[in-house]
């Protein structure tokens, strides 16, 4: 039985021997699953991380593009990662700039506060999740303390590779999943 630290290599490693061509088309089955899968009618703001390429990360950005395409209605907000330990979100509009931290991870510098009660559904990054809802993070835990603050919040997981039937070492402060986009299937919890 691996650990999460183990898992986490394991996954990561794997994402990055993703080649070009996989990672995209991945990537467009992820976009295309969400689109089709995912019910936009009551949502009025959706919280979405943005991908750090380097890693090999779900593009977001596609979907940024496609909610904004076809529900301009509906307002997006970004994480800006705080000393805390916490996230603070960002309306995703002409006033915000966003700039790579030092860790390579692309967040607002400036803009308009979004409030995080209005928030509807939340795209949350992953490493790895199971059939359970379960999810492996990079381990820092922001993504669990934020999920908390956004209790009825849709929390769905974007992940390029397929789900795993089990993760054995969840925690109580865990927060898991109602669905997961990969490129092959949709899973709903």
């Amino acid at each position: 039985m691996a650990s999460k630290q183990i898992l986490r290599e394991v996954y990561l490693s794997k994402r990055q021997f993703l080649s070009d061509d996989e990672y995209e088309f991945r990537n467009q089955k992820i976009a295309e699953h969400f689109m089709s899968s995912i019910d936009l009618d009551h949502v009025n703001t959706v919280h979405v991380f943005l991908s750090i390429v380097a890693k090999k990360e779900v593009d977001t950005y596609r979907i940024i593009d496609l909610i904004r395409k076809f529900n301009s209605e509906i307002d997006i907000v970004v994480p800006k990662t705080l000393k805390t330990g916490h996230l603070k979100s960002y309306i995703l509009n002409d006033n915000c700039i966003v700039e790579e931290n030092k860790w390579g991870i692309p967040e607002p510098v400036d803009g308009d506060l979004a409030d995080d009660g209005l928030i509807d559904l939340v795209l949350v990054p992953l490493i790895i999740s199971d059939k359970h809802g379960d999810r492996i993070g990079y381990g820092k835990g922001f993504y669990d303390r934020f999920l908390e603050t956004v209790p009825k919040a849709k929390k769905v997981g974007l992940s390029l590779l397929p789900n795993l039937d089990k993760i054995e070492f969840i925690e109580p402060t865990d927060i898991k999943l109602d669905a997961c986009i990969t490129p092959n299937q949709v899973y709903h919890f």
